[in-house]
C-alpha cells in the first residue's frame, strides 16, 4: 500500500464522529441482542426443558457474559474502529485478520434475514402488503438513517428500543396474572434433567448474545474503554432478565404441549386484546428485528474500513463523509448485499445456513487472539478500565473458548451434512487464500504501539 493511500485512509477514519455516549452504546448493545430469536427460540426451549426455560434464559445470559470476557478485555484496552478484525490481525497475525475478513464478508449476507423476517411479520397483520417491497423498504430506510451519521442512527435506535421495551412490558404485565406459578415447582423446573437444561441454556446463547458487536464502534465512542465492557455486561443481563419474564409468561399460561415449539405470538394472541396483540407484534417482534438490523448497519462497515486502511481493499472504498462521518461506499455495498437475496427470492433457510455454518470462525478468532493481549500491549492493558491479571485472564479466555465451542457444536447440529461440508470448504479455501496472500504481500501491522496499531 502506498504512503499516499495510507494517509488518505487515516484521514478517512479520523472523520468518524465520536458521538456515542454510554446510553447510545447500551441502546446499540440491547438492540443488537434483542431480535427475532426470542420469538422463535423460546418455544423451542420450552419444548426442550419445559418451564425450566426461565432458568435457562438466566443461565444463558450468564454464559454469554463469561464468553464476552475476552472481547471486553480487548475493547477496554484497545478500543478501535472494526475492533474484531484488528484484534485478529495485530494480536495474532495478518493472515488471521484477512481470514477473519473473508469469513466476515460471507457471514453478512444474513443482513437479508432481518428484512425477510420483518416482512413475514408485516404480512401476518397486513396480509395484502407486498412482501418483497416491504423487505426492501426496511433495508433502504434504515440504510438512510445510518447514512446520516452514527448519532442520528443512535437516536432512532434508542426510540425503537423504548417502544420495544413497552411492547414486551405489555406482554408481561397482561400475562403475569394468568401464570400458574404452582407449576414452577419441584420437578417442573427441570423436567428433562440438568443436562438438558444446560444444553437449552447453551442453545439460547444465540438469543442472548450480540452485545459484543459494540467493539467495532470503539472509534466513535466518547469513552470506549469504560463503555464497551459495561454496555456488554449490562446489555446482556438486562436482555436476559427480560427474556426470563417473557419465558415465564410463555410457559406458564397455557399447557406446555400448546406452547412447545411455538413462537410467542401464540401466547400473545391468548392473553392480549386484539389492539395490544397488534402492538406487541409491531413494537415487539418487528421492532426487535428492526433494531438488530439498524445497529448492524451502524457497525458492519467498520472492519472493512479498517481493512481499507491496511491495504486489503481499495483505499477509495474507505472514504468517510466529511459532514456525517459515514463510510458511505461501504455502507452502500452492504445495502446491496442485503438486497440481493431479497430480490432473487433466496430461501430464508439457505441464508441462515450460510451464516450459521461460518459463524464459528468469526467468533473464535478474535477470542483466541486475546491470549496475546498482555504480552503484546502491556501498557494499554495497565491503563484499561476493565482488566484481569494475566493468569485469571487466560483462565477466563479458556472458559470462553470452551463455551463458544459448545455453542458452535449446538449450532452445527442444526445444519445438514451438505451445509457443514460447504461451510468447511469455504473456510479452508479462505484460510489457504489468506496464508498465500500474506506470504506474497508480507504485511506487518504490529508495532507494539497501541495508538499506531489501533488508530
Amino acid at each position: 500500500m502506498s504512503e499516499q493511500s495510507s494517509k488518505a485512509n487515516l484521514q478517512s477514519e479520523e472523520k468518524l464522529k465520536r458521538d456515542l455516549g454510554f446510553k447510545d452504546v447500551l441502546g446499540i448493545a440491547i438492540g443488537q441482542t434483542i431480535g427475532s430469536g426470542v420469538m422463535a427460540m423460546t418455544g423451542i426451549a420450552i419444548g426442550m426443558t419445559g418451564r425450566g426455560v426461565v432458568l435457562a434464559y438466566v443461565l444463558s445470559s450468564i454464559f454469554v457474559v463469561f464468553m464476552s470476557f475476552p472481547t471486553m478485555m480487548n475493547g477496554s484496552a484497545l478500543p478501535s474502529t472494526g475492533g474484531s478484525y484488528r484484534y485478529a490481525s495485530r494480536l495474532l497475525h495478518p493472515a488471521a485478520g484477512l481470514f477473519y475478513l473473508l469469513i466476515y464478508i460471507a457471514y453478512n449476507i444474513t443482513l437479508s434475514l432481518f428484512a425477510i423476517s420483518f416482512a413475514d411479520y408485516m404480512q401476518s397483520i397486513l396480509p395484502g402488503i407486498p412482501f418483497k417491497l416491504t423487505a426492501i423498504c426496511l433495508l433502504v430506510v434504515l440504510y438512510i438513517f445510518n447514512l446520516f451519521g452514527i448519532k442520528w442512527m443512535a437516536r432512532v435506535q434508542n426510540l425503537m428500543v423504548v417502544v420495544m421495551g413497552i411492547s414486551f412490558a405489555v406482554f408481561i404485565i397482561y400475562g403475569i396474572p394468568q401464570v400458574d406459578f404452582a407449576s414452577f415447582t419441584g420437578p417442573n423446573i427441570m423436567p428433562n434433567g440438568f443436562v438438558t437444561l444446560i444444553t437449552t441454556a447453551g442453545l439460547l446463547t444465540f438469543a442472548t448474545g450480540g452485545a459484543n458487536v459494540v467493539t467495532n464502534l470503539g472509534g466513535e465512542m466518547k469513552n470506549p474503554g469504560r463503555d464497551i465492557p459495561v454496555a456488554m455486561v449490562l446489555g446482556t443481563l438486562l436482555v436476559g432478565i427480560l427474556y426470563a419474564f417473557l419465558a415465564l409468561v410463555a410457559s406458564g399460561v397455557l399447557p406446555i404441549e400448546q406452547v412447545a415449539y411455538q413462537n410467542l405470538s401464540n401466547v400473545a394472541s391468548t392473553i392480549l386484546p386484539k389492539p395490544l396483540f397488534i402492538f406487541f407484534i409491531v413494537g415487539g417482534a418487528m421492532f426487535a428485528i428492526a433494531t438488530t438490523l439498524n445497529s448492524t448497519l451502524s457497525w458492519v462497515t467498520k472492519p472493512l474500513l479498517a481493512a481499507c486502511k491496511d491495504g486489503w481493499l481499495p483505499a477509495r472504498l474507505g472514504t468517510v463523509h466529511k459532514k456525517y462521518g459515514t463510510p458511505y461506499y461501504l455502507l452502500t455495498i452492504f445495502l446491496v448485499i442485503g438486497l440481493i437475496p431479497v430480490i432473487l427470492d433466496i430461501p430464508l433457510s439457505s441464508i441462515a445456513t450460510i451464516g450459521s455454518g461460518i459463524s464459528l470462525f468469526m467468533a473464535l478468532i478474535p477470542m483466541f487472539a486475546t491470549y496475546f493481549l498482555h504480552k503484546k500491549y502491556p501498557e494499554a492493558v495497565a491503563k484499561a478500565p476493565f482488566r484481569l491479571k494475566p493468569g485469571i485472564a487466560k483462565v477466563s479466555i479458556t472458559v470462553a473458548l470452551i463455551l463458544c465451542f459448545i455453542q458452535s457444536v449446538l449450532l452445527f447440529s442444526t445444519l445438514g451434512m451438505k451445509a457443514m461440508i460447504a461451510s468447511m470448504i469455504y473456510a479452508v479455501v479462505a484460510l489457504v487464500f489468506s496464508i498465500v496472500v500474506t506470504r506474497i504481500k508480507k504485511p506487518n501491522f504490529y508495532t507494539g504501539d497501541a495508538e499506531k496499531d489501533f488508530g
